[in-house]
């Protein structure tokens, strides 16, 4: 278990090295169609947002923990919005390799 951490995470780095410390990832990449049809009601990340009674996604930031958390246990998978972005990043980030 633990050579495959080491493994992941030396891939990390490499792709790290390979992008550059600047690049960036959007959050349409980072919450695709694919996982948010899987972990969701909603078929993208804007759908939700506009759900939400927002904007765009850069509302997000502005919004109460306590409403998005809410919203977030009510519609998808996930306890709250922490949770959804860790597993978006993790499943993100599996999906490089």
């Amino acid at each position: 278990m633990a050579n495959e951490k080491d493994k992941l995470k030396q891939n990390l780095e490499k792709v790290a090295e390979e992008r550059g410390d600047q690049q960036a990832v959007s959050y349409q990449d980072l919450f695709s169609p694919m996982f948010m049809q899987k972990n969701t009601s909603f078929v993208t990340i804007d759908v939700f947002v506009r759900e939400l009674g927002l904007k765009d996604f850069q509302e997000i930031e502005k919004i109460d923990d306590k409403v998005i958390d809410d919203f977030v246990k009510k519609e998808t998978n996930f306890n709250n919005w922490q949770e959804m972005q860790q597993r978006a990043v993790s499943e993100y980030m599996t999906s490089l390799f």
